[in-house]
This record gives structure tokens, C-alpha cells and sequence, in this order.
């Protein structure tokens, strides 16, 4: 076999290519079999990635061995944890995701890589790597950084939300500051991906189940072995993939997508992966509307009792089955027929698995819910759509009317919940934190969690036009279309007006008359934040979330 770079450079510049090359480090034997890029996304920013490049050393020692030459390059991720609750911080996050796809594809084009392995992990990460994978079209995996064990302190496990449950406690005097401390420090242990059923597993699992990564390995512990040896299997598949011709675009089209989106709904997976999911199709060409993902959950049952919505962390989801579990139990509703880059058509991966009695999956026949995890919502508020996770939400929640309170950033609900300003029954709403509002679309980490640290998430409503952490649970309504900053009815909402959540039926509605609503709209300015650099084409390119939050596009 001979690498594309040989096969597509002239002559007369060949030799410069191949020089530049050599003084790299590659001898003419490596440069004559195929090129396999390895995109390494270690950073010292996230406790995910931890171990990225020892797994990136292991798909090297796979590709080697099937007789590739890896070429490495590095890209460090944001992790939206570390962004979270620092005004402009996370606004960066969604941006990232473009900037990601776009520099994958440039590194990849530039260098005429045969094939492609992508070592990534979390919320952003994954969805960046899908999107440049159909975008190049050729053979390409991603490796899953696997998920991360629950912190432990005084035999109890925690998880990321803990830390601000115990800053409460720690105010209030119910614990002292060296409890504190060990809580803040053990809550986060790392390797992997959140182990809760966030963004990041979410789109792990999304990832693996349209056929990217291999079969099994897409929750693993980030921090076991076992991850080790499925980085050198990926190392060698990709061989095997490169000398087919199976490209990422073969492998992830409309049916593989669907499918994809059948396994966030019954795992109860992350809002966001909505959002990232529309972009990917729109990659591929094929455009993707709230009706399709309403569609398919209400067809889907939630079949995954896992943290937050449910009650086991990620880990325990893993040694249930992860993916191939939850497809064991899928296999009547799923397009079958779609490959993978394991070698298997989804069918076969379903029929391989033993199947087993297992509380954290359950069966087909006795769901959790009978619709899947994520629910989508209209209404006069919500005029082109939003989101929620109505099984997650406390029965009292599910049908609530109450006087909104609505402020301008996240920052400003959260000072006002500490201030002591929020009242059972209230409908919180922050606005202008959509993909234009932001910009970027901020993630709202901090209100829920201060919510529940006060005993308000079971009778308060939080409503958003921006994104809102999959960690979180409770009566949350996001991605609100049209945002705020696109004069949307969120952004003529007034103190003391009375909005109506109906997750049952899927509704949400600003009971306001709308000869008000365009006295209001008439004296509305429209917004115009501060911004400079990337962030700013961002502002002025970007599409709505419910096309996906995006730049790109055919």
C-alpha cells in the first residue's frame, strides 16, 4: 500500500514532502505505508483526559502493528465543568466545537492522511470529531477517554454537583471547612468523562451506537486497563477500515443517526445532544427537526435508570452492558443493517450479546418511562420549540403555573437565589444565552444545583433560551426558539407574568395577550452584546440551536 501523499504529490515535489518528513523522524519504509493521523486532545484542564496520551500511545502501537504509520497531532479541549459559573468562560464552549471541527479537517486535509483516529472525550470533544469525520469522508474512529469513576468520601460516592450542595451546608454551618475540602477535592477523581449521564457519556454513547467507536468500549472506566487494550484494537481496525475503503460517511448516515438518537432517548440522555446531533446531519446533508426527535422518543421508552435522572452512575451502566446493553433491548426499533468501524452491522452487535436481567437497563417490556428521556415542548414562548426531561422532573412540576421572574445572565439568577428572591412556584427564566444572546450559548450549571441546595428544584421551573448541563435534574425547559437575543417572545417576558409548563403534553406558554406582547416588542432594543475576535463571527454566523447551534453546512 502506498500513503496518499505519494499517490497525490507531482513528482517535482515529492521529494520536498517527503524530506520534510524524514526530518520529522520517519524513515522511507513508514512513509510508504499509509498515514494514519492521531489526534491526541490531552490537556492539562480537565481531569477527562487525564490518560488521553497514554491511550493515544496505545493506537499507535495498533497501527504500527497493522502495518500503518501514525502520524500524531495534538488539540486540547475545553471542558465546560471548568468554564462553568465564570461570566465569559463558558460562552467558548460551543465556539470551540467549531473551531475543533474545522482545524481537524484542515490538519487532515493538509496532510493527506489515509485515515484518522481521534482520542477524545467529553461534552464538546466527541461532537467536534463526529462532525470532522463525515466532513473529511474518510476511514476514521474515535476512541472513547471512557467515563469516570464516582469520587468517594466517608464511604459515600460523589459526583459534580456535590461540591455546591456542600458550599451550602458549609454556609449554614452543618459542616466544617475541612469536610469541605476533602468533599471538593474527591468529588472529581478522574479519568473519563463525567460518570453521569451528561454530555459527554451522552454523546460517547451516541457515538458508539452510530457506529464510530468500537462496540463496547465507549463507557468504559477511563481510568482501567481495559480502555488500554480497546486504543490498540482501534489502532489496528482502523487498518482494516483504510484497506476496505469504509469511511466515516458510509457508516454514519440517516439511519445510523436515528438509531443514535433511539439510544439517547432510552438511556435518558443530555438535551445538548440534540443540538450536536442536528449539526451532524446537516454535515451529511441531511437536515433534522425537533419533529424528528420528538418522533422517535415518543416511540422510544426510557430504558436507562442512570444518574442524574436516575439513580446509578455511569460505571454501573458499563458493567450492565453499556451501549450493547441498551441495543440488546432497542434491536426491534433499530435499522439493523447500518456497519460500524467494528466490523459488525448493528444487528450483529445486538444478536452477539448475551442479554441479561439487569436493574440498570431495563427491559423493552417494562420501561421506566413508556416515552424516552428528553421531550420537546411549543407554545407561545417557545414559538419554534425547547426542551426538558420530563421524567426527571418532580410530579408536582410536570403541569406548573407560576409568575416568572426572569433575568438577563445566569450570574444574576444565581445572586438572586442566594439573595433568597426565589419563591416556591416560581418559573425562573435567564435569556439571552442562546448561540447569538450568549454568545455561544453559556451553559447553566450553577441555578439548578443552587436550587436544590436551598430545596427549590422541586417547586421552581427554571426556563432558558440557552443550554443547561446534562448533570442537572429537575423542571428545566431549554433551548427556548427564538432566543432572546432574536427578539423570541422569552425576551418580552415581564416580573410577575404568568407562564404555563405542561411537559405531558408538551407545551409552554407566555399567558400574556399579544396586544401587550407587541406593545412590549415595539419598545423592544434589540440586543447587541460585546464582543471581539471569534467569538464575534460567531455571533454573526451562527445558526439557531434548532439547527444545531452551527457554522458549517452544505
Amino acid at each position: 500500500m502506498v500513503n496518499k501523499g505519494d499517490s497525490n504529490t507531482p513528482d517535482y515535489s515529492a521529494g520536498f514532502r517527503r524530506a520534510l518528513y524524514a526530518g520529522a523522524g520517519f524513515s522511507p519504509e513508514k512513509l510508504k505505508k499509509p498515514l494514519v493521523g492521531v489526534l491526541n486532545t490531552w490537556g492539562e484542564i480537565s481531569p477527562a483526559t487525564r490518560r488521553i496520551k497514554e491511550i493515544c500511545r496505545e493506537v499507535r502501537e495498533g497501527v504500527l502493528e497493522a502495518g500503518g504509520t501514525p502520524v500524531e497531532f495534538c488539540l486540547s479541549g475545553l471542558c465546560d465543568g471548568t468554564c462553568a459559573g465564570t461570566p465569559g468562560a463558558s460562552n467558548y464552549n460551543m465556539v470551540w466545537r467549531e473551531v475543533a471541527s474545522a482545524y481537524i479537517e484542515c490538519v487532515a486535509t493538509a496532510n493527506q492522511f489515509d485515515a484518522l483516529v481521534m482520542v477524545a472525550v467529553c461534552d464538546e470533544s466527541v461532537p467536534a470529531c463526529l462532525i470532522a469525520a463525515v466532513r473529511l469522508d474518510i476511514p476514521a474512529v474515535i476512541v472513547s477517554g471512557g467515563s469516570m469513576r464516582p469520587g468517594k468520601y466517608r464511604a459515600q460516592d460523589l459526583c459534580l454537583s456535590d461540591p455546591t450542595a456542600a458550599f451550602l451546608r458549609l454556609k449554614r454551618g452543618e459542616i466544617n471547612l475541612e469536610d469541605y475540602q476533602a468533599i471538593e477535592s474527591r468529588c472529581l477523581p478522574g479519568a473519563g468523562a463525567c460518570g453521569v449521564m451528561g454530555t459527554g457519556i451522552t454523546m460517547q454513547v451516541f457515538s458508539e451506537v452510530v457506529g464510530i467507536i468500537l462496540s463496547g468500549t465507549s463507557v468504559m472506566p477511563g481510568d482501567g486497563p481495559e480502555i488500554l487494550a480497546a486504543a490498540r484494537s482501534a489502532g489496528r481496525q482502523i487498518m482494516k477500515l483504510q484497506a476496505s475503503g469504509l469511511t466515516a460517511g458510509k457508516i454514519i448516515t440517516k439511519s445510523s443517526i436515528e438509531n443514535g438518537i433511539r439510544a439517547v432517548m432510552a438511556c435518558g440522555g443530555s438535551t445538548c445532544a440534540i443540538f450536536h446531533i442536528m449539526a451532524l446531519a446537516a454535515e451529511i446533508g441531511e437536515e433534522l427537526s425537533l419533529e424528528d426527535f420528538r418522533r422517535l422518543g415518543e416511540s422510544t421508552p426510557l430504558l436507562g435508570d442512570i444518574l442524574p435522572g436516575g439513580r446509578h452512575p455511569v460505571e454501573r451502566f458499563n458493567l450492565s452492558g453499556g451501549a450493547p446493553g441498551l441495543l440488546k433491548e432497542l434491536a426491534p426499533m433499530l435499522h439493523q443493517g447500518c456497519p460500524t468501524v467494528s466490523g459488525l452491522t448493528i444487528g450483529e452487535i445486538c444478536a452477539a450479546f448475551p442479554g441479561f436481567s439487569d436493574p440498570v437497563i431495563r427491559k423493552l417490556d417494562s420501561p421506566l418511562a413508556p416515552t424516552g428521556g428528553i421531550g420537546i415542548l411549543y407554545g407561545s414562548l417557545a414559538p419554534e420549540g425547547a426542551v426538558s426531561k420530563p421524567h426527571s422532573v418532580a410530579p408536582q412540576l410536570k403541569h406548573h403555573r407560576g409568575p416568572a421572574k426572569p433575568y438577563d445572565s445566569e450570574k444574576d439568577l444565581c445572586e438572586a437565589i442566594m439573595a433568597g428572591e426565589l419563591e416556591p412556584g416560581d418559573v425562573a427564566i435567564v435569556r439571552y444565552a442562546g448561540p447569538r444572546g450568549g454568545p455561544g450559548m453559556p451553559c447553566l450549571y450553577s441555578s439548578m444545583w443552587l436550587l436544590r441546595g436551598f430545596g427549590l428544584d422541586e417547586s421552581v421551573a427554571l426556563v432558558s433560551d440557552g443550554r443547561v448541563s446534562g448533570t442537572i435534574k429537575g423542571a428545566v425547559v431549554a433551548h427556548v426558539a427564538p432566543e432572546a437575543a432574536d427578539g423570541g417572545p422569552i425576551a418580552l417576558v415581564e416580573k410577575g407574568d404568568l407562564v404555563e409548563i405542561d411537559l405531558d403534553e408538551g407545551r409552554i406558554d407566555l399567558l400574556v395577550p399579544e396586544e401587550l406582547l407587541a406593545a412590549r416588542a415595539a419598545d423592544w432594543t434589540p440586543y447587541r452584546p460585546e464582543t471581539k475576535g471569534f467569538l464575534e463571527f460567531y455571533r454573526q454566523h451562527v445558526q439557531s440551536t434548532q439547527k444545531g447551534a452551527y457554522l458549517g453546512g452544505r
